[in-house]
């Protein structure tokens, strides 16, 4: 039990002064047990007469009962009420036999027992004597003597019971105290209990996240060293090469665009023309004016001469400044477009060559580095939230042991103001 003194703090103070008596908490369950039992004692002592009166009163009760039974009709009544009387004499001496029957004297003397037992007889006793009230006021006028020694006999057994309480009800507080005191004593232990499995938690807990922490550490250290390292190094240079060469394309395919994306417009009317029949382009020509439209990048240098020659056909309804304009757009297409689509397939080329050695290097080290190093620093903080919820579940129990702690001091008092309680 020495958690618990730990859990509550031991008073060491002495109470010789003020009066007091000690009670370590350890020792407080026999002395409810002591307590106890004198109460028991004293209850037995003064009920041992009551219950010698109680036998004498339910054999009297017994006698009674018979003689109402077996009673003969003296004296000159009305045939029905003779007859009604009868009848009614059955119910009271079935109601009484019935009494009898379910009262029997306790020989276990303990007050819970007691209490028990008085509770049960009174509850038969009252039962009987509503069932039978009715039926007493017709045997009365019949068999005036024989229903008064029943009734006498009723109520000295009402008296015993009416003693039997007052006993109860005397000691009742304190053995009620008493059990409210071993109930939370035991709830104390489970709390205490509980307590200290939480906090042993709690520290195995803050251990397992110093150790995550440290192998974090590790694992970070290592990747700090990895990257200090030639394959770190290498992986970085073909980053930015990679990161180059994108640029280089993505600078390629915008000059290729610069010569084709001011034609889209003529390309998009020619279209509608051929579509329309206004206007007939041959097939090649056609599939290239599509590619120009959806990719131009894809487009075939051979294409911007035949497209030349479309504008300069004067079946194409197009007006002049347009067509002038567009055979200049077009004029510069066939001189700058074979040489910027150069640059582009080799711009392509140079990048996909770059792409394919990245994803051709080997970064398992680097990867599992990061990996471990994310997945223990998450393990972390996983525990730290639950440390977290535990540390207020904690202190919940914590209050909620406080709180019975108070209440145990209570009872105590209730049973004996001059008990004191060392935790």
């Amino acid at each position: 039990m020495k958690w618990i003194k730990k859990l509550f703090g031991k008073n060491e103070n002495s109470s010789e002064e003020t009066g007091l008596k000690e009670i370590n908490f350890e020792d407080l369950p026999a002395w409810l047990d002591s307590r106890s039992q004198k109460i028991s004692s004293r209850v037995e002592k003064d009920v041992s007469g009551l219950f010698r009166d109680l036998d004498a009163s339910l054999l009297e009760l017994k006698e009674s009962n018979s003689r109402l039974a077996e009673a003969r009709v003296e004296g000159d009544f009305d045939i029905r009420a003779v007859k009604r009387a009868k009848s009614n004499r059955e119910n009271v001496t079935k109601q009484v036999t019935l009494l009898i029957d379910k009262i029997r004297v306790q020989e276990n003397r303990d007050f819970k027992a007691l209490e028990g037992f008085y509770r049960a007889a009174t509850q038969n006793l009252n039962t009987c004597l509503e069932n039978m009230n009715r039926s007493f006021r017709y045997t009365r006028v019949v068999f005036p003597e024989e229903s008064k020694e029943v009734s006498e006999s009723l109520a000295s057994v009402g008296r015993v019971f009416n003693a039997l309480g007052e006993v109860i009800l005397v000691n009742k507080k304190e053995m009620d105290a008493i059990e409210a005191a071993k109930s939370i004593i035991k709830e104390i232990n489970e709390l205490s209990a509980s307590i200290a499995a939480g906090e042993q938690e709690l520290e195995s807990r803050n251990r397992k996240i110093q150790t995550l922490r440290a192998e974090a550490s590790e694992a970070s250290q290592a990747l700090k060293d990895f990257k200090k390292g030639a394959a770190w190094q290498k992986l970085q240079n073909l980053e930015a090469e990679f990161s180059a060469a994108g640029e280089k394309l993505r600078k390629a395919e915008a000059g290729l665009n610069s010569l084709i994306l001011p034609l889209s417009g003529h390309l998009s009317r020619i279209k509608k023309l051929h579509e329309s029949g206004r206007y007939t382009l041959k097939p090649e020509v056609k599939k290239q004016l599509d590619i120009c439209l959806q990719d131009p990048v894809k487009a075939d240098p051979s294409f911007f001469p035949e497209l030349q020659k479309v504008f300069e056909d004067n079946a194409l309804d197009m007006q002049t400044q347009k067509k002038e304009k567009a055979l200049s757009q077009v004029k510069a297409a066939i001189t700058g477009f074979p040489e910027r689509k150069k640059e582009y397939l080799e711009a392509l080329k140079e990048f996909e060559t770059k792409k394919a050695e990245i994803e051709g290097f080997d970064t398992g080290k680097l990867v599992e580095l990061e990996r471990k190093e994310a997945e223990l620093l998450n393990r972390a903080r996983l525990l730290e939230d639950d440390i977290e919820d535990s540390e207020k579940k904690l202190a919940a129990l914590k209050e909620e042991l406080e709180k019975k702690k108070e209440s145990i001091l209570a009872n105590a008092s209730s049973i004996d103001s001059s008990v004191k309680i060392n935790f």
